[in-house]
């Protein structure tokens, strides 16, 4: 039976990083161990986990596969929406019970402390040098969000959040961000078989 993973992330710029953290971890494993089918879908914000994940899981992939998948879904997510909600806008139980349901194996979840710009942050460097600013240029704001979107603005470009980056993913050094963020990400390390603990 072959192995498939579903990474159901939050919008465009998700899916480019994501597509290289795997590149990455492709690197760490010889060849032929590497086995797994792998399919990204941006589920276009948060609330797309709700009423989107279940509809492209049913209707997109598990018909590409018929039945000789094992399906493995990471839910790939930011926590700022829920840090500060009263009542989170995401009941995740549900969630992952549906995809089970509907014939997941298991459901992962990767939460990005706060917002995924935060890990791109990790990578300051990387990211000054992709909009060619100077490397002593001073990082600012409130949130990785508003970080990334001042130096943006510094560089006289818009960061638009979960739209294609326009080629600052292939700019950061994703095995750094990768390390700084491990113990977030070591769900998605271990479904591919790898133990970066």
């Amino acid at each position: 039976m072959n192995k498939c993973l579903v990474l159901f992330v939050e919008g465009d710029t998700e899916v480019e990083f994501y597509k290289q953290v795997v590149a990455n971890v492709r690197k760490l494993r010889p060849v032929d161990r590497f086995d797994t089918n792998i399919e990204y879908r941006n589920v276009r914000g948060v609330g797309g986990f709700k009423s989107n994940a279940l509809r492209k899981f049913v209707k997109e992939i598990k018909p590409k596969y018929e039945d000789d998948c094992k399906f493995t879904i990471v839910l790939c997510s930011d926590t700022d929406v829920f840090e500060f909600a009263s009542k989170p806008p995401i009941k995740w139980d549900e969630v992952k019970r549906e995809l089970v349901n509907n014939g997941a194996s298991k459901v992962i979840h990767v939460q990005a402390k706060r917002s995924i710009e935060d890990w791109f942050l990790c990578d300051t460097e990387g990211i000054l040098a992709f909009l060619r600013l100077n490397k002593n240029t001073k990082v600012s704001g409130k949130s990785g969000y508003d970080k990334l979107q001042r130096l943006y603005k510094q560089a006289n470009k818009v960061y638009y959040k979960g739209i294609k980056s326009n080629g600052m993913i292939g700019r950061l050094d994703i095995e750094k961000i990768a390390n700084a963020v491990k113990d977030q990400l070591n769900p998605l390390y271990k479904a591919l078989g790898v133990d970066k603990s």
